[in-house]
């Protein structure tokens, strides 16, 4: 057994933030995993309790039937639309023919390329189950949408196809009906160097180092396509296309407490239909003007990440979430 390292040192985000929770809650925190911290233990010196980060939840708020069903992206967006909630229109494919005797034609390989024949693009493809925004990518064409199922097939087995949407990302964390927090997501940008290519860039532009740009295409202020082996010319600004998570380079802004009337609203209940105490969801305002009147649902994460508040210094958020974390587990 190990104590909890210094908090600097630990690579699970969530032991750092267990870890600063509890020393100013006067709990006890050691890791059982070394100096990762992926399996930690708090305790009240009476009780303890078992996190697990990293492929685990350390959220003991959420019980497994929600959040499984959270986890899958194509699941949650049928749930959300059975509960009245706008989500954007999908499909649904297995890449791979594994466990293909378990299921009904109709969703295979074969069925999404003879969609993508004749279906109109833009698309925005994502896996089922993956985090971060990994493979999340827009699709231009038949071709492209081709090469996407070759490469996501090499890591996951199933895709959620939808329409490409534009407009103002926001993400709300819910704590048991409160929105305790929104800010918007922006996509990541760089600006060119006349040397670097736009796979360079990417990967420069990234904030974790496990987070690959797995295919990254990039857009100028004229709407010009720039592939992953082109060279902007210095001092022209790029935007990546692809989701604007942190971890790919994305950023936060305009973080606030709380959230506005029409997203709050939106959130709690995306969260109580899926039975989820605490959830990060993701929400688009299609509105041309940009007041919340054209809001969609993209996704519910069981297991949201809020670096974006560390970034922003906002602890007192980061051990709110924890305290109620650990009377949670230690009840």
């Amino acid at each position: 057994m190990h104590a909890c390292a210094p908090l600097e040192t630990l690579k699970s985000t969530h032991a750092r933030y267990a870890a600063r929770a509890a020393a100013e809650l006067g709990l006890a925190c050691r890791s059982l995993d070394g100096a990762d911290g992926y399996l930690f233990e708090v305790s009240d010196g009476a009780k303890k309790a078992l996190f697990a980060a990293g492929a685990g939840s350390p959220f003991a708020f959420n019980d497994a039937r929600a959040a499984s069903l959270a986890r899958d992206k194509a699941f949650a967006a049928v749930v959300m639309a059975e509960a009245g909630l706008p989500v954007p229109p999908h499909k649904m494919f297995f890449v791979t023919r594994r466990y293909a005797g378990m299921r009904h034609p109709g969703r295979e390989l074969k069925d999404a390329r003879a969609f993508a024949a004749s279906a109109n693009y833009p698309l925005f493809c994502k896996p089922v189950s993956a985090s971060s925004g990994e493979y999340a990518e827009r699709i231009d064409g038949p071709a492209q949408f081709d090469d996407y199922l070759r490469r996501v097939a090499r890591a996951h087995f199933a895709i959620l196809v939808q329409p490409f949407l534009a407009g103002r990302e926001h993400r709300v964390l819910v704590l048991d009906g409160v929105a305790l927090f929104t800010y918007e997501k922006i996509r990541a940008t760089a600006r060119g160097d006349g040397r670097s290519s736009v796979r360079e860039l990417a990967r420069a532009a990234r904030r974790e180092e496990w987070a690959l740009a797995r295919n990254p295409r990039a857009r100028d202020a004229e709407g010009r396509v720039y592939e992953p082996g082109d060279v902007p010319i210095a001092g022209i600004d790029i935007a990546f296309d692809g989701p604007a998570n942190r971890a790919v380079g994305g950023g936060g802004g305009d973080v606030r407490d709380g959230a506005p009337g029409p997203l709050a609203e939106l959130a709690i209940t995306a969260a109580r239909a899926l039975g989820l105490r605490f959830a990060g969801i993701d929400i688009f305002d299609l509105s041309s003007a940009g007041d919340l009147s054209g809001l969609c649902v993209i996704e519910a994460n069981s297991n949201p990440m809020f670096k974006t508040l560390e970034d922003c210094g906002r602890w007192d958020l980061i051990i709110h979430v924890w305290r109620a974390n650990f009377a949670a587990a230690l009840k």
